[in-house]
């Protein structure tokens, strides 16, 4: 069943609560224009700003249940999405203070306290397992020698964002350079 685009979401919510993907997909279409901005407020980045609100609109169609008729809907929503938001940069500050770059030893002298040592071709693939928007960071960062601000007006993201990408990318590395040290401890 295709749901027509009006300017009220009141008819799609029994079908949303259901789980009817055209009908969710018709709702976040509907509210996508007038949610975004809120997110905008907070966030410097749109890429970022995109991906809160995704993760808003998610945690909108779980809590659909709890939304209750006398209430506005528009301001249900944009409740939810300034909280979604705020709880984004809440944990992305978490996440720098915990993964403090200064605090990391580069990955060459990880692997230099480790049993095995890596060759030149298992760094590259081991950089190549992250995600694009890790790698180019980490590239630009630990290979490059370039300071966080310099990447940030490079790729067009906060300083926040490339702290953040940064660390993210170390941790990855770390985690998959610990998985291969398992897998080569347990072959020996």
């Amino acid at each position: 069943m295709a749901y027509p685009a009006d300017k009220s979401a009141h008819h799609l919510l029994p079908a949303c609560r259901r789980g009817d993907r055209r009908a969710q997909e018709a709702f976040y279409r509907l509210h996508f224009p007038r949610l975004l901005p809120i997110c905008m407020r907070y966030l410097r980045n749109r890429e970022e700003a995109v991906g809160v609100l995704n993760h808003a609109m998610l945690r909108i169609f779980q809590s659909l249940d709890d939304y209750r008729e006398e209430q506005k809907l528009e301001a249900w929503l944009a409740t939810i999405v300034r909280r979604t938001t705020l709880n984004f940069i809440r944990d992305e500050g978490r996440a720098r203070r915990r993964f403090q770059p200064e605090n990391y030893d580069p990955p060459a002298s990880v692997a230099n306290a480790a049993p095995g040592q890596l060759n030149a071709e298992d760094i590259l693939k081991l950089l190549q397992a992250l995600p694009d928007y890790l790698r180019v960071v980490f590239s630009l960062a630990v290979i490059d020698g370039l300071p966080h601000q310099e990447i940030a007006t490079e790729l067009e993201i906060t300083v926040a964002a490339s702290r953040w990408r940064l660390a993210k990318a170390r941790e990855l590395l770390r985690g998959h350079y610990q998985s291969i040290n398992r897998i080569n401890e347990s072959l020996l």
